[in-house]
């Protein structure tokens, strides 16, 4: 098994959704827990709706159109085009809306000060890619446009994201987040995010990459986003 290890700090960015709220970011990775992808790594999509259990978060999905086939969201590995932002496919693991509308999310048992995802997005297709921190029974509690407050540009990228997440210092706990917009797809989510916003604690997180050669039948349903 390959890893890729990252190490970054964390930058705060304050944000109007609430006094309370603060938008973090990093431009090279993120330090934290690593979402485990590895059960998804199948060679093939694995469209799905859900709920599925993800690494202790219950996923569900409700993108635009049922998604690009029809079926849901992608939780695994296969061609996934993200417009002037390059493309993800290989041996990658992630999990991707799969609509320019609609959203995916994840949602666990144990609340959060902070919380975040790596991801990345197809920019000006669809909706705008946005974030919701979510209670403890799945109701939102502040949205971020991402697209517009800290936008992700990798001009021709292969498999390459950045961190986007938030932070709460008024006791607000975060039981997940959804995502939705522009194709938005995450490789990782992180829970042991740095004590304060803008002081990272030295650590590192490996994004999960497994050997497969070659993807088999999903080599047969690779597929682009092809920006509007």
């Amino acid at each position: 098994m390959l890893k890729f290890i990252l190490t970054a700090a964390a930058v705060a960015i304050a944000v109007p959704a609430t006094a309370a709220a603060t938008l973090l970011t990093s431009e090279a990775g993120y330090t934290g827990r690593g979402l485990d992808l590895s059960a998804y790594a199948t060679g093939s999509y694995n469209f799905t709706f859900g709920p599925i259990d993800v690494d202790g978060f219950t996923f569900t999905a409700a993108p635009g159109g049922g998604g690009n086939s029809g079926l849901g969201s992608v939780v695994g590995q296969g061609s996934y085009g993200l417009g002037s932002n390059g493309s993800f496919g290989g041996d990658a693991v992630y999990i991707g809306v799969d609509s320019g509308t609609g959203y995916a999310q994840l949602l666990g048992s144990t609340g959060y000060d902070q919380m975040g995802f790596f991801m990345n997005y197809a920019p000006g297709v669809g909706d705008n890619a946005t974030i919701w921190t979510l209670a403890s029974d799945g109701s939102v509690i502040d949205s971020f446009d991402i697209a517009t407050l800290a936008p992700i540009s990798t001009p021709g990228g292969f498999n390459d994201f950045r961190f986007r997440g938030v932070a709460y210092d008024d006791g607000t706990q975060i039981y997940g987040l959804r995502f939705g917009g522009n194709y938005i797809l995450l490789t990782g989510t992180a829970d042991g995010v740095p004590p304060a916003p803008g002081i990272p604690e030295p650590a590192t997180w490996a994004m999960l990459i497994l050997g497969f050669g070659l993807v088999g039948s999903a080599a047969r349903r690779r597929r682009t986003v092809v920006a509007a």
